[in-house]
């Protein structure tokens, strides 16, 4: 059994169990996941963060902040895991950084829901981030 899968089991179990909230299928579209607010979506992650894993080109690009569109997850996964668990583009890429997101003070979210082609749970942020969702004014290394 590996750690990331152990994580995403847990956190499977604390989103559909304790919180009550479906996590929605592979297969559903952007258009089919419930829109909620970030109070919302910290209230079912009962203090999770949300993590946005970045290529090595992005550190520092969001460090104020984004109004594009993003995905993060909840679960946090051993390096090796994170492109093929949350099927991330540029595969040959590793992610060895990551930025820690407080759900509460994202405007809004869509999700959770599976990955399609991967094994973990996002959630969709259509409107990014701002600066104050930053838990930490830099990306946390991974090793």
């Amino acid at each position: 059994m590996s750690s990331s899968w152990l994580a995403t089991l847990l956190d499977q179990e604390m989103l559909e169990t304790v919180s009550g909230v479906a996590i929605a299928a592979r297969s559903a579209s952007i258009t089919e996941l419930p829109g909620k607010t970030g109070a919302q979506a910290a209230e079912e992650l009962r203090g999770r963060l949300l993590l946005r894993f970045v290529l090595p080109e992005q550190l520092g690009l969001f460090t104020d902040g984004s109004e594009a569109p993003h995905w993060a997850t909840p679960t946090p996964l051993a390096i090796d895991d994170v492109i093929p668990w949350l099927d991330l583009p540029a595969p040959g890429h590793q992610r060895a950084h990551v930025m820690l997101l407080n759900p509460a003070k994202i405007e809004a979210l869509q999700g959770p829901k599976w990955i399609r082609f991967g094994s973990g749970i996002e959630y969709f942020l259509p409107r990014g981030f701002s600066q104050e969702a930053i838990l930490q004014a830099w990306e946390i290394e991974l090793r």
